[in-house]
């Protein structure tokens, strides 16, 4: 083999991503280069220290120790894994990394006399980076499971020196189909050294994927440990597309460099033990499936050969940048605690079984104790306005009585310690008639309608009060969204209960305003889908949907972080409230459920629910003005409309829907009505203007 083998790289290389793609691997270290983080020469280099090492031969050698840390980024779903399923994919990596795997009898004979038994094994950290106590799993609760990828890194990471550091995420925002990526040792950027990996594809029990057996984790330490993919060698055409290539001989400028793996010349799927891509080489062998670093399914793969097995001691021998010695020092064994027992205090952690943390009085939670870190021999839980009020099961189910929000705290104890968490603001008991009633309008001015909106977002994403973007004021709700927010992230908005009780069996409507323009052409861009919930957000069904490309844009053209700067940038929408019986709701909560597709923010204002669509005075500012001043009131307020022909009627509803004032039957006096109303009760009210030809509503508030 030549002393230093360097990949044929081209910087428009791509490798094609089908319904089965598995690594992420080639992707990431191709956007690296694109990037200018960095040089392929470099990165696409198998170094001659490598190649020359002493110890980069067969034979056997002593064991070696790597230790490791499962970091679990989670939003309390299904992809915050067990410890069991973690120490599942444990077992799973050192059988396969020691051949010590039940499967090992189905390699091909022609391949057993080449399989090896690496003499690599790896092992749970038993002592954080400060010295702490730690099974060698954290837990951190963050939306950059989804598809946050090197975000989610970012959140959390010990010293990459000393711990192999994996992180488990719900989805891979870097392409589809990807089920995890690893940082090669020739990389020069190690600020995410490391293994990321779907949440699915750890182990074989609990939400393991029983398909691949667990050998995804298996795939990408080879890569971490400097392997490649035996298809790897690809030159490509002048649109940068792949051209299927088996090289020249056996390992060298072809493949992965290894010289006991077959040349290959696309990835394996399934288990196809007839499949030989390559018939140049000598002897002409079949492809080798079994080996871990192809893409067969993981009930297939079974083996590493003795040359990938000196190519991994090489780099574990190797305490340069690009080596993975210093994992394995004496000195590191000890400050990772990997030979010694080390029991931990629980860290106490929690959720609702259902994670629904809104209901209706006098309904129940059930909640489940997910404290981590050591096992909880005691605990006592204390909940905030619940019956009971205090518990000690695993378990507790608890009921809600009275409306409010509450906090709940959880104190779990073992021999070693104990810890103690409490979520203030954690439940929301809401009453089985809405606060708020039709005729119900929200243009986002303080206060907001008396009431908290339920905003979903993270550090940098989601829904926040913006001022200077309002239709017809200065404020309005954006779900901030750009390229860099990951593909299929959802934000919820959530109004509070609405009592329709005004307007039973007359169909009312909701009607909003919402502003958006495409980032680019192409795609469906982002979508609002609107729900309703008469169950305090038990169930929730779909009302209406609203796509970027046809029905959200507001704007004729693309413009990358685009906001409205007037009127005409708002479209109305309208939803009509009678779907699903919601027209004889006393508690309806509407949902708008807004999906990243990593183009343009997202921007509602205006949001009215009556038994017509509010507001429509306001589109035709051109025939006629409207004030109502001053807003706020001490209590005396000028109703003023111009250019108005034609007679018209006011009322004046409290917050319950209940008409305090009415005037019918105003006449203009040239073309022009002024009327002033006196509200002596503090309180917020709603002024209704309308005749046969137009209807408006306006809120305002009253402070004496």
């Amino acid at each position: 083999m030549r002393k230093t083998a360097i990949f044929l790289f081209c910087l428009s290389l791509a490798f094609s991503i089908s319904a089965q793609h598995r690594c992420g691997t080639d992707d990431y270290v191709h956007d690296l280069v694109v990037n200018g983080i960095e040089k392929a020469k470099e990165v696409y280099t198998v170094p001659t220290e490598i190649l020359n090492h002493p110890e980069n031969s067969h034979g056997k050698k002593a064991v070696v120790t790597i230790p490791i840390v499962f970091h679990v980024i989670h939003e309390y779903g299904p992809e915050n894994i067990s410890k069991a399923q973690i120490l599942d994919q444990v077992r799973i990596i050192n059988e396969d990394f020691r051949r010590q795997n039940a499967d090992a009898s189905q390699t091909r004979d022609i391949f057993k006399s080449i399989a090896a038994d690496c003499e690599v094994e790896f092992k749970l950290a038993t002592k954080d980076p400060s010295g702490n106590c730690t099974d060698g799993i954290t837990r951190t609760f963050s939306s950059l499971t989804n598809g946050g990828d090197e975000d989610a890194k970012k959140l959390i990471m010990w010293d990459r020196t000393r711990y192999l550091n994996i992180w488990v995420v719900k989805s891979i925002g870097r392409a589809a189909n990807i089920l995890g990526y690893a940082v090669l040792p020739t990389t020069q950027d190690k600020t995410g050294d490391g293994i990321i990996l779907l949440s699915e594809y750890v182990g074989t029990i609990g939400t393991g994927n029983a398909k691949y057996m667990g050998r995804t984790l298996t795939h990408e330490i080879g890569h971490f440990l400097g392997l490649w993919h035996p298809f790897q060698n690809a030159s490509v055409d002048g649109n940068g597309e792949p051209i299927p290539d088996c090289g020249t001989t056996n390992c060298q400028n072809s493949g992965d460099w290894i010289c006991d793996t077959p040349p290959v010349l696309s990835e394996s799927f399934g288990c196809n033990t007839s499949k030989n891509s390559c018939t140049n080489d000598s002897p002409d062998l079949p492809d080798q499936i079994e080996n871990f670093m192809d893409y067969a399914d993981g009930e297939c793969a079974n083996m590493f050969t003795n040359n990938q097995k000196s190519r991994m001691q090489a780099y574990l021998a190797n305490t340069g940048n690009f080596g993975r010695g210093s994992l394995v020092t004496s000195a590191n064994a000890s400050f990772t605690g990997i030979n010694i027992s080390n029991p931990c205090a629980p860290k106490a952690d929690f959720h609702v079984v259902s994670r629904k943390q809104i209901i209706c009085s006098g309904s129940s939670l059930s909640f489940e104790d997910l404290s981590w870190n050591g096992d909880v021999v005691d605990r006592v839980w204390t909940f905030e306005g619940g019956s009971p009020s205090s518990s000690t099961f695993a378990n507790p189910t608890v009921t809600y009585n009275q409306a409010g929000t509450f906090k709940v705290t959880l104190k779990v104890t073992n021999a070693n310690g104990s810890s103690e968490t409490t979520k203030t603001e954690f439940i929301t008991v809401q009453k089985e008639i809405g606060d708020l009633s039709s005729p119900f309008k929200e243009d986002f001015v303080s206060p907001f309608s008396g009431l908290t909106w339920s905003q979903e977002k993270d550090d940098k994403y989601g829904w926040s009060r913006i001022d200077g973007k309002g239709f017809d004021n200065d404020f309005s709700m954006v779900c901030t969204i750009d390229n860099e927010t990951p593909n299929g992230q959802q934000f919820n908005l959530i109004s509070p209960n609405i009592d329709l009780s005004l307007h039973k069996d007359l169909a009312p409507v909701l009607s909003f305003r919402t502003a958006y323009s495409m980032r680019a052409s192409g795609g469906a861009g982002e979508r609002i889908v609107v729900y309703g919930s008469d169950d305090c957000g038990e169930t929730w069904s779909v009302l209406k949907a609203f796509i970027g490309v046809s029905t959200l844009t507001s704007t004729g053209s693309n413009n990358p972080g685009w906001e409205p700067s007037s009127a005409s940038d708002w479209n109305l929408q309208t939803v009509n409230l009678n779907q699903h019986g919601f027209q004889n709701s006393t508690n309806l909560l509407i949902r708008f459920e807004v999906t990243s597709s990593q183009g343009n923010s997202v921007f509602i204002d205006d949001i009215n629910v009556d038994r017509n669509v509010l507001s429509t005075g306001r589109i035709q500012s051109s025939q006629f003005s409207f004030s109502l001043v001053p807003n706020p009131s001490t209590g005396i307020v000028s109703i003023k409309l111009s250019n108005v022909n034609t007679p018209i009627n006011i009322e004046v509803l409290d917050i319950l829907g209940q008409k305090i004032q009415t005037l019918n039957k105003i006449e203009n006096q040239y073309g022009e009505i002024t009327k002033t109303l006196s509200i002596q009760k503090s309180g917020m009210y709603f002024v209704r203007v309308y005749n046969e030809s137009f209807e408006f509503t306006e809120k305002i508030i009253i402070s004496n």
